[in-house]
């Protein structure tokens, strides 16, 4: 008797543990949650019921967003509980002057480098070759992989409330990262509904707004799961190459962040040293929805005023003397070079001072040469600029050092130092 009935127990108790791991994570619409009629639900409701679009890479189905009509266009990766939505209070205001997209990450990617794959392929399914990015928390963390992976696609990029490759995530949570694979999906979300309410909210002012729609969003265990390890997934990050360094970069943060450790906040922006910075005050881990004129007004300005890419115009300099090179092209020269000009060699043990017009005539000279010309490095502090460039020729190469200035008539190279490399 005392064996059947502990046998019962012990089923019941299998059958309650399987009944617990069965019961899914609570749901509840935004509009219920946040039965208000104002601007910002009737904002949400009109986005929310416009059309999405599809891709499918690798057998995975993503959803994304496209609006706007504009040459430039805006990519928004959201957080670790986000979804396409996330951004519409930016998407409203910015898909005005620019094309903008915006995704929802689905549950089955686990990884970077899948992330980057269906990013990838949503920007070749839209015909899109260079954009800017905005990418917040975890999504800001993609938007670091993606300057490491494809700097050349990206012109501006906003790291919003975010941390730089680390260990220090995975090592403060290395016990929970062991046992979430074990929790019920409900436990999971009931200790995420005990963060957003302890930690979350309160850093927010208590932002009503804000609560009713995280606790809205759709989640799952898995992707809870598969998200945090992209979270704590490695890549190496080396700013200091001309193509990453040569972005500009803006880092928003909060100076109350509930979910960003101080000690990561100062690395990145130790890591980003170029970059921008602005902080906000009070306002928590997600500025974008509970402050949203005040981050639409700091992504406005960054886009439009005042933090325009200055390597773009030494580079425009640059390139003259790149052509104006490989075509003999005497007026792209002049273009590219001060009117004072020197070249600079190491010619039989000595230093070979060259005029600017003794190197004009070499060039009609020679001719239309067959080069292939290329940027390897470049600084610049304010009217000063020091590039580093390479020209390949089929049978030998030459390293030049540029100096530049910033003059009336724009950048101008004031010297050239260069060497036979083979």
């Amino acid at each position: 008797m005392k064996r059947t009935y502990l046998k019962k127990i012990f089923i019941s108790l299998i059958i309650i543990i399987i009944g617990i791991y069965l019961i899914p994570a609570p749901k509840a619409t935004f509009f219920e949650l946040y039965p208000i009629n104002d601007l910002y639900s009737q904002s949400l409701k009109n986005f929310q019921a416009k059309p999405t679009k599809e891709v499918t890479i690798n057998g995975i189905k993503w959803i994304y967003y496209v609006g706007g009509n504009a040459p430039k266009t805006i990519l928004f990766i959201h957080g670790m509980g986000g979804a396409y939505d996330l951004w519409w209070q930016q998407i409203i205001e910015f898909e005005k002057s620019y094309k903008v997209i915006s995704y929802t990450l689905p549950e089955d990617i686990n990884s970077l480098q899948k992330t980057s794959d269906g990013i990838l392929k949503i920007l070749e399914t839209e015909k899109i070759d260079t954009f800017y990015v905005v990418g917040t928390s975890m999504g800001g963390y993609i938007a670091q992989y993606l300057v490491s992976t494809i700097p050349n696609s990206i012109e501006k990029v906003v790291f919003g409330n975010t941390f730089p490759p680390n260990n220090l995530i995975a090592k403060e949570n290395k016990t929970k990262g062991k046992i979430l694979p074990f929790l019920p999906e409900i436990v999971i979300s009931k200790l995420g509904e005990k963060t957003l309410d302890k930690k979350i909210i309160p850093a927010a002012k208590n932002s009503k707004l804000l609560k009713a729609f995280l606790v809205s969003l759709p989640f799952s265990k898995k992707q809870f799961i598969n998200r945090y390890n992209i979270v704590i997934d490695r890549f190496t990050m080396t700013p200091s190459k001309y193509n990453i360094k040569r972005i500009p970069k803006l880092i928003i943060e909060a100076d109350n962040d509930p979910l960003i450790q101080p000690q990561l906040q100062q690395q990145l922006k130790k890591l980003y040293k170029n970059a921008s910075v602005y902080t906000f005050h009070n306002e928590g881990h997600f500025p974008y929805i509970n402050a949203s004129k005040e981050y639409n007004k700091v992504l406005w300005q960054f886009f439009n005023t005042g933090n325009g890419n200055v390597f773009t115009a030494v580079e425009k300099t640059i390139e003259n003397y790149f052509e104006g090179r490989k075509n003999a092209n005497l007026k792209q020269l002049q273009l590219a070079f001060s009117e004072k000009a020197n070249l600079y060699t190491f010619q039989n043990n000595n230093v070979l001072v060259i005029p600017i017009e003794n190197y004009y005539k070499k060039v009609l000279f020679d001719g239309i040469q067959q080069v292939n010309t290329f940027i390897l490095d470049g600084d610049i502090t304010g009217n000063l600029a020091s590039f580093k460039t390479k020209f390949e020729y089929p049978k030998k190469s030459y390293t030049d050092y540029l100096t530049l200035l910033k003059t009336d008539n724009g950048w101008k190279i004031i010297s050239k130092t260069f060497t036979k490399t083979n």
